[in-house]
């Protein structure tokens, strides 16, 4: 560090003080080396390890300590496997056995914990335990695939052995064990974790916080460097020991929000809070994006900016695309052990489909709309309607056979009304539907012997109202009973017949 006073030579009573102390020139000779290591590790190979288990070391490092990280793998995996998985099958008996048996083995947990391990690691292994009596599945775990050595001859893998933390090495059998790699091609050896690639970018971030914390320190403590004597015209002042510790003591002691009264050979300047400083929340956000975009997710998802629609279309449509791959690992594990499952219990000619409760990017609701328009104009079929609706033809072609061959239970009492009025069902199924008294709510038996009785006695039994005085057959209507009725209604008590207008006009 040159500090420079107001004369061509550096003067021995030039002084610092850091944090309250005061140090001589000659002290300051060490902190202003430079160490040689700062610069020594800036190689862009050495953010990438050799070696695979180095990798999936780091990764996970970087999935638990990084927020950004962690939330993009999450994302991940929460739009591929969504909150539970549900099963089904074309058995009834069967479906309720391997949902208790899925619950029992935990196959929800396994499963978000093994496609967790597929992303961050590169690879998931899963080991299954029979029973004892070898009739059943005991136990499946998901285990951590840095702790497993493979072996592989001819590209095929003959040897799997666990090294625990503690304890000895664990074989384990090749028949109980399944190995899936991400993002790796059939020969090679170990997956590829998906934070590889957001290894430089994150160490960059890291870096940048470094160095934000380093700005924010060298503003909140400011180096201060106090001057007590030097030349002032002819004269010089050498300060001795008791001037500066009188000196120390009155800037220790002083009001910050006051000012200070020093004498004319003291001169204090302060260091660290001025010049331009390092912006870097703007390089902080682009290495944020440069992490989003090597995890697989779109920019536009993040930024909320893109070129154009359709490029914003194509990557939400590649994000989808990747999303049906992890959901595929899924389906591989629970393929392993379902099918294992059914063949120790005689079901392998059941079909078991599994439901995935995901979210999907896309706009759902239109493409079922149109997929249902499409089979309504007979331009794709019913079975595949349902491989479009993620849905099993045989699960449900067995289902929809069953529901048909059971009775329709009506439980609504206005349907119930009205399928009596329509002679579809009778009164005393009606009553047992809504729960009433056969024996109080007796339906009224019509007799259709009743003949009304006459006001004159001169008509015959099939009079009607259209032979009634009272009705209006203009507008249907009765006056004696206020109501609407028709001209050829059965009369009833109140019946009149009508007068003749005839003989009404001769008797006038």
């Amino acid at each position: 560090m040159d500090l420079k006073t107001t004369g061509k030579s550096r003067l021995p009573w030039h002084w610092s003080r850091i944090n309250g102390v005061l140090r001589t020139e000659s002290d300051m000779g060490t902190a202003a080396e430079v160490n040689s290591s700062a610069f020594g590790d800036q190689l862009v190979s050495d953010a990438i390890p050799k070696t695979w288990e180095e990798r999936a070391v780091k990764a996970w490092q970087y999935y638990v300590e990084e927020p950004i990280v962690q939330n993009a793998i999450n994302s991940w995996r929460t739009f591929a496997i969504g909150d539970e998985i549900q099963f089904n099958c074309d058995d009834e008996d069967v479906k309720w056995e391997v949902r208790d048996f899925a619950e029992r083995v935990e196959l929800n947990k396994l499963i978000k914990d093994s496609v967790l391990q597929c992303l961050v690691k590169g690879e998931t292994i899963c080991f299954k335990r029979p029973a004892k009596d070898g009739k059943d599945i005991e136990e499946v775990v998901c285990v951590n695939p840095i702790s497993v050595k493979l072996r592989h001859e001819n590209g095929k893998l003959v040897e799997a052995t666990q090294t625990p933390e503690t304890g000895e090495p664990i074989d384990l059998p090749l028949d109980q064990l399944l190995h899936i790699k991400w993002n790796a091609p059939s020969y090679s050896a170990r997956g590829n974790s998906m934070v590889v690639t957001a290894f430089e970018s994150v160490e960059l971030l890291r870096d940048y916080r470094k160095a934000e914390r380093a700005v924010a320190k060298r503003w909140t403590t400011p180096l201060r460097f106090i001057q007590v004597g030097g030349q002032f015209g002819q004269k010089t002042i050498i300060p001795d020991q008791k001037t500066l510790n009188s000196v120390r003591d009155m800037l220790n002691r002083m009001d910050l929000k006051a000012g200070l009264v020093v004498p004319f050979y003291v001169k204090a300047e302060t260091y660290g809070t001025e010049g331009q400083v390092l912006d870097t929340e703007k390089k902080i956000k682009e290495i944020k994006e440069d992490i989003i975009i090597a995890l697989g997710l779109a920019k536009s998802l993040i930024t909320g900016d893109g070129p154009n629609f359709a490029t914003a279309a194509i990557g939400m449509q590649k994000m989808v695309i990747m999303l049906k791959e992890i959901k595929q690992v899924a389906r591989n594990i629970l393929n392993w052990i379902i099918w294992d499952w059914q063949k120790l219990h005689g079901y392998e000619e059941k079909s078991i489909n599994y439901i995935f409760n995901d979210l999907d990017l896309t706009n759902e609701v239109d493409i079922k709309k149109l997929y249902i328009e499409l089979f309504d104009r007979k331009l794709i079929s019913r079975n595949s309607l349902q491989i479009k609706m993620d849905l099993n033809p045989e699960v449900e072609d067995s289902h929809t056979e069953t529901e048909s061959k059971q009775p329709i239970d009506v439980t609504d009492p206005k349907i119930i009304i009205d399928m009596v009025n329509s002679g579809i069902m009778s009164v005393e199924i009606a009553q047992e539907k809504l729960g009433l008294d056969k024996q109080k709510n007796r339906p009224a038996t019509a007799d259709w012997n009743y003949r009304p009785p006459t006001a004159t006695g001169d008509f015959e039994f099939d009079t009607i109202c259209d032979e009634c005085e009272f009705f209006d057959d203009e507008n249907n209507w009765c006056d004696a009973l206020n109501r609407e009725t028709r001209f050829d209604s059965r009369a009833c008590r109140s019946f009149e017949k009508k007068r003749d207008k005839e003989a009404c006009k001769c008797g006038q």
